[in-house]
């Protein structure tokens, strides 16, 4: 029995909950020597601000660090001055705090400081709420720039985390959890008790869409992870692999959202079907469910076939070989055979709401199958290195 995917899972969790392994040594390494820098060559009297400076800049990504670094001193720089200009000319008193937060908080937006925006109005209160504004500004100004400044350089030198591998196994958790739903729509489709599931099918592929962004998140962590280190380009093919399959999965998640609710539609739950107006109230149309199309269960097994072959290689450094591609090769003609049996069977009368209805549930399979070809599908990237 392959354990790898649920020690790949195991692993996944801890590091959502405790974090990477490096990613914590350099942000404690950080703080601890900004610490240092900050008592015992600058001797200064709030030390404390350049390991708070230190782990906000080190808990990053390389290229993140950087920038969340330079939008902290800028925000405090400005803060300072802000702080500093506001107390020597109108003294303090809630009116100047007002000001001086509104304005610090529009020139934060102003600079486009991003998540650091808040820094200039909070020096600028800071330093005005202490008897030496300028000492104590100065201070702040001076700790957390040595603090950002070592966040920086030490996520620099230190071993880049993984986010690579993390960005793998987040998309192949995902994959795995799409090919598991259609596995189960294919596997109650065969039993023909498939109607009272339909809603239940249509969340669950929206919740599984909903997910895709934690992936696109995780894949841009790995692309920002490889910025700025010296020899990180070997890692750059995987990453464009992963990042042109998560696009392919984002194609393939919209098209499995369309195929549950075409099956949803097929039962009525929300009365009559979408039909033109004309035809909403003619009582000839009774309020019954439709039948699935013919054969879709096996369509869709031979689509979560696919995507099961594909999640174990988003885990992995190399670049899919031979050996996938060619059992990728069968699995997508079954899968385009059970479509073709499929599509044949039903009637050509377009007029007819539930033809077009299965229609569009076809349709999203076609695409499907499409998606997932390494040979002439718009995503190639995603299979070849």
């Amino acid at each position: 029995m392959d354990t790898r995917p649920r020690t790949a899972a195991v692993r996944s969790r801890l590091v959502a909950g405790f974090g990477d392994g490096a990613m914590v040594a350099r942000t404690a390494v950080a703080a601890g020597l900004s610490w240092w820098i900050a008592t015992a060559l600058l001797h200064s009297d709030s030390a404390s601000l350049a390991p708070a400076g230190a782990i906000l800049g080190a808990h990053a990504t390389p290229f993140a660090t950087a920038r969340k670094s330079l939008q902290r001193a800028a925000g405090i720089g400005v803060g300072f001055l802000l702080g500093v200009a506001a107390a020597a000319s109108l003294g303090v008193n809630a009116v100047t705090v007002l000001l001086a937060t509104l304005i610090g908080l529009y020139a934060g937006r102003l600079l486009r400081l991003g998540p650091q925006m808040h820094q200039v109005a909070l020096t600028a209160v800071l330093v005005m709420g202490t008897a030496a504004h300028f000492g104590y500004g100065a201070t702040r100004l001076e700790d957390n720039v040595v603090g950002v400044l070592i966040g920086t350089l030490v996520g620099l030198l230190l071993p880049a985390p993984g986010f690579t591998r993390r960005a793998g196994e987040e998309l192949a958790r995902l994959t795995r959890q799409i090919a598991d739903l259609l596995t189960q729509v294919s596997d109650q489709l065969a039993a023909g008790d498939w109607t009272a599931y339909s809603g239940q099918w249509v969340s669950r592929a929206r919740e599984l869409s909903k997910r895709l962004e934690s992936v696109r998140k995780a894949v841009r962590d790995a692309e920002d992870a490889i910025r700025l280190r010296p020899r990180a380009g070997s890692a750059r093919p995987r990453i464009n692999r992963l990042a042109e399959a998560t696009q392919c999965l984002d194609h393939v998640g919209h098209q499995v959202r369309g195929i549950t609710r075409g099956l949803y539609n097929l039962t009525f739950r929300e009365g009559r079907p979408p039909d033109l107006r004309r035809d909403q109230h003619d009582s000839r149309l009774p309020p019954e469910p439709a039948s699935a199309p013919p054969g879709l269960d096996r369509v869709l097994a031979d689509l979560a076939a696919l995507l099961g072959q594909l999640a174990d290689v988003h885990t992995t450094e190399n670049p899919p070989d031979t050996h996938l591609l060619q059992r990728l090769r069968p699995l997508l003609g079954a899968a385009e055979a059970a479509f073709l049996r499929t599509a044949l069977d039903q009637s050509p009368d377009y007029a007819d709401w539930k033809v077009l209805c299965t229609a569009g549930i076809l349709e999203d399979a076609r695409k499907i199958i499409h998606e997932l070809d390494p040979d002439i599908g718009p995503h190639r990237g995603a299979f070849h290195a």
